[in-house]
């Protein structure tokens, strides 16, 4: 069924624009007070906060587009998406291979007992803003995963999800500030190694939660849909299915019903029920359904002769030629 979701939808957008402002600030302050402080730990937390922003950004790809009705946050993808996503993902995994390599060296000239091996400064203010801005960003997940119901959108859902899901590593890289501010140095470079991998699992994560939902697969095979469908009392046909999605996280269903001309009138009836029951069959799906006249075949004409017969909707004027 086709529902007005706009509004949702324009709420949703404006949400996952100003979460993606905040995480971009949130993503600036840390790059700068990494290369003031010369933290690893910073920059591995700078890391990890690009690839929120990363997230929020396929969060606003899948929900932008004014053209898509009810479900398509299951669209498509074309060459800039996935060379946007190629390039994103080049970028951080060079990055993080380089946090790697730079936190190994420190911790090698440490133990080697070589000339200022960890030349990291914290301090009490830098501690404070780092707790701010991490409290901020839980802060905005916290309200976003709050009014997920309202907006009904799952790619809203998904990076919700994936933020509070890491939010830990946020905690983790306070308590390692903490431990630097305490003359800890060493903690720097270890804890920069243990908070790259997990960013480079998260990234993981992300590519394998949000892509399916800008991906154009078919979900469900139209025979299987069809063999459904025709179970219906009421349905003599059905053409031009299409699915996307999930089976059993989100599938969008688009079909055309041709039903009896007896069933005109319950037509949004028998289009309920079709949803019912491919819900029953595959879980969370969305359709969208056009409901046509079934038109009387030939045999018909012949038997009933002075019946007045409707002319089907959408039709060339020679529909009756070449019978």
């Amino acid at each position: 069924m086709n529902l007005a979701a706009d509004p949702q939808r324009r709420r949703c957008y404006r949400l996952l624009l100003t979460w993606l402002w905040v995480t971009l600030l949130v993503l600036g302050v840390e790059a700068i007070a990494g290369w003031a402080t010369r933290s690893l730990l910073l920059f591995a937390e700078a890391l990890h906060t690009f690839i929120d922003a990363f997230s929020t950004v396929l969060s606003l790809v899948a929900v932008a587009s004014a053209q898509r009705p009810l479900g398509r946050e299951v669209w498509g993808h074309g060459r800039a998406e996935v060379a946007g996503t190629l390039g994103v993902v080049s970028l951080l995994g060079f990055t993080g291979l380089s946090l790697i390599f730079a936190a190994l060296r420190q911790a090698t000239n440490a133990v080697m007992g070589r000339q200022e091996p960890l030349a990291v400064a914290i301090d009490r203010p830098m501690v404070f803003l780092m707790g701010g801005l991490i409290a901020l960003s839980v802060a905005i997940a916290a309200y976003a995963y709050y009014r997920i119901q309202d907006f009904g959108s799952l790619a809203l859902m998904l990076h919700t999800q994936h933020v509070l899901g890491d939010a830990w590593l946020s905690g983790v890289t306070l308590a390692g500030l903490i431990a630097i501010w305490q003359q800890q140095a060493w903690v720097d470079p270890c804890l920069a190694v243990l908070l790259t991998l997990f960013s480079i699992r998260s990234l993981w994560q992300v590519l394998g939660d949000q892509l399916p939902t800008l991906l154009r697969p078919m979900a469900i095979a139209p025979e299987a849909i069809a063999h459904i469908v025709m179970q219906i009392e009421g349905v003599t046909r059905c053409t031009r299915i299409r699915s996307r999605g999930l089976v059993g996280r989100q599938v969008w269903v688009e079909l055309h019903l041709i039903i009896h001309p007896e069933f005109l009138g319950v037509a949004h009836i028998v289009g309920e029920r079709v949803e019912a029951a491919l819900r029953l069959q595959y879980g969370p799906l969305r359709t969208q359904i056009w409901v046509e006249e079934s038109q009387p075949n030939q045999a018909a004409y012949l038997n009933y002769p002075d019946a007045q017969w409707t002319e089907p909707e959408n039709t060339p004027d020679n529909w009756m030629e070449g019978r």
